[in-house]
């Protein structure tokens, strides 16, 4: 019976290894690419105990499982860990490959190669190194390899991070690997060309037009593609390759500075101040708290902010949802489109987030989805944005009082019509009014009831005036009529039929208008100013003559 069990255990012990083993790859006819993953082995190391001079010993080795499905990721982890695979080459020419670990963000990664029991080569890198310390000047880290005929190599890599953990490990051959980047690079190109190409028109349309909106809008396009550049590898070996801790500093303050411009673009594109104080106050408070992470980076360090900040990230988003969903509700326009970009963005960036804290495998789906949620995003947002500035434009154009176009709409109206009545067939009429003794009346009556008399005097004018006649509040109680394709005798006819029903439709007693009226094919006037002021002259001398009356201009007004 002991010697049953002996014997049990001393089977046990030797099939041990091979149960934990990953098989070998056998390199021959290499294709495009090979993901590693099925012949990885990886151990974890929550103490840091062991280094180069455990590669060799067996017991460190027998520590290694096979990881047979999933990736080796592991989230926010504080342990080393360990991967390990082998490489035979059973051809009979040089094999030259090229191993690639692509997780840019990686603070440390080592790697020892053995041919046999001899160390043939090692690397010292990660993002909290110098860029010169990588072996092939990319922003992935590639190892390359060389292997004799018959020879098989064993590949050790060791990592160690503050941020997630992915160790995705694949193989290039060595002529292989350049198509992959040179297709990566044109993608990334036209992300980032994309980007810049967005934030010079909305430049343009800022210097134009002058809405705040396009401003923060502006501000989050850049802070968000410098995070970019930043996530994906590019600012470290183009910008900073000597100033790794740098860089360690500047994703922090990148992302926290992308939510702040991304909080303050959102209130002020849907307005939500006057829709919801509650969403508009709990935005303000989030900024105030993502001001203080920025003045805490440079001494707590990305290390302790990075966790808090994916929970930050979180709550911006639920708050950009939220005011998304008010402003909906409420009617806005811009509200369609500004929920269908963070529709698009929001499944990306939870799958991203799933995989940081190691619940979905790192992939490329997992990694790159946000990027690629957000570039849909932007272009939504853009729609959004131009539906918005529209309504602000055109809000800019009304009167917010009598709710009639206001003098700048006039302005453009009455010079684009007179350019257009410059043609011989063309008719153009103009009534200027005003409100007699107004300012008495406020006196007597107060203000508010003054502006109830404005008011209903644009409703009268609304329901008497019809296409493509236009009323105006020129400002305070003058208002303007312009009258395309009329002439001077109907214009007159509107005129006194608007004088009429403001004396009896205006619920105020005493309330009176006097009219001045003026028609293009009636004088020879250089320009709109000089038409306006024709019109004008005929107001106030219907006001000097009486008031409650119309006036025609003529040459001896």
């Amino acid at each position: 019976m002991k010697l049953t069990k002996a014997f049990f255990w001393v089977v046990l012990l030797c099939i041990s290894p091979l149960v934990h083993a990953a098989p070998g790859l056998e390199l021959e006819a290499l294709p495009t690419k090979v993901d590693l993953t099925p012949y990885l082995a990886v151990m974890e190391d929550p103490d840091s105990q062991f280094g180069e001079k455990d590669l060799q010993d067996e017991a460190f080795n027998a520590r290694f499982k096979r990881l047979d499905a999933g990736t080796a990721n592991y989230g926010f982890s504080t342990s080393d860990w360990w991967v390990r695979f082998s490489l035979t080459n059973n051809d009979a020419d040089l094999h030259n490959v090229i191993v690639k670990l692509d997780y840019p963000l990686l603070d440390h990664v080592e790697v020892w190669v053995f041919s046999g029991d001899e160390l043939v080569r090692s690397w010292k890198t990660g993002n909290r190194h110098p860029f010169t310390t990588r072996a092939i000047e990319h922003r992935d880290f590639l190892f390359p390899l060389s292997l004799m005929p018959e020879e098989e190599q064993t590949v050790y890599v060791r990592v160690r991070s503050k941020g997630p953990i992915n160790i995705g490990l694949s193989l290039f051959g060595d002529r292989t690997l350049v198509p992959e980047i040179e297709l990566e690079y044109l993608i990334f190109g036209a992300y980032f060309g994309g980007f810049m190409l967005l934030a010079l028109c909305i430049s343009l349309l800022y210097l134009m037009d002058r809405q705040v909106a396009l401003l923060y809008y502006l501000t989050y396009i850049i802070s968000y593609s410098s995070y970019m550049l930043a996530f994906n590898g590019f600012a470290f070996q183009y910008l900073w390759p000597e100033a790794p801790e740098f860089g360690q500093l500047s994703r922090p303050v990148l992302l926290t500075l992308s939510i702040i411009f991304l909080l303050q673009f959102c209130r002020s594109l849907l307005g939500i101040r006057k829709l919801s104080y509650f969403l508009y106050r709990a935005v303000t408070l989030l900024q105030l708290v993502l001001g203080g992470v920025l003045l805490a980076v440079p001494v707590l360090g990305y290390g302790i902010l990075v966790k808090p900040l994916a929970v930050f990230l979180l709550l911006a988003l639920v708050l950009v949802i939220s005011m998304g969903v008010v402003a909906h509700l409420r009617g806005e326009a811009a509200a369609r489109y500004y929920l269908w970009a963070w529709s698009v963005f929001l499944g990306g960036l939870l799958l991203y987030l799933l995989k940081v804290f190691a619940i979905l495998p790192h992939n490329f789906i997992t990694h790159y989805g946000f990027q690629v949620g957000s570039f849909f995003e932007f272009v939504f947002l853009s729609v959004a944005l131009g539906v918005r500035v529209r309504e602000l434009r055109i809000q800019s154009n009304y009167d917010g009082l009598t709710g009639l176009a206001n003098r700048r709409h006039f302005d453009e109206e009455l010079e684009e019509e007179f350019q257009v009545s410059d043609r011989p067939e063309a008719e153009l009429s103009l009534l200027v009014m005003d409100v007699d003794h107004f300012k008495d009346f406020n006196d007597r009556h107060g203000h508010a009831v003054g502006d109830r008399v404005l008011i209903e005097l644009a409703l009268v004018l609304k329901k008497q005036i019809r296409r493509p006649g236009v009323a105006f509040r020129y400002g305070g109680e003058e208002f303007a009529v312009l009258l395309p394709r009329t002439g001077l005798e109907e214009a007159c006819v509107l005129a006194e039929r608007l004088r009429e029903r403001a004396s009896e439709d205006v619920p105020f007693e005493g309330v009176t208008i006097s009219i001045g009226v003026v028609s293009r094919q009636d004088g020879e006037f250089s320009d709109a100013a000089e038409f306006f002021d024709a019109g004008d002259k005929a107001l106030y001398h219907a006001k000097n003559t009486g008031r409650n009356r119309v006036t025609v201009f003529h040459d001896g007004v």
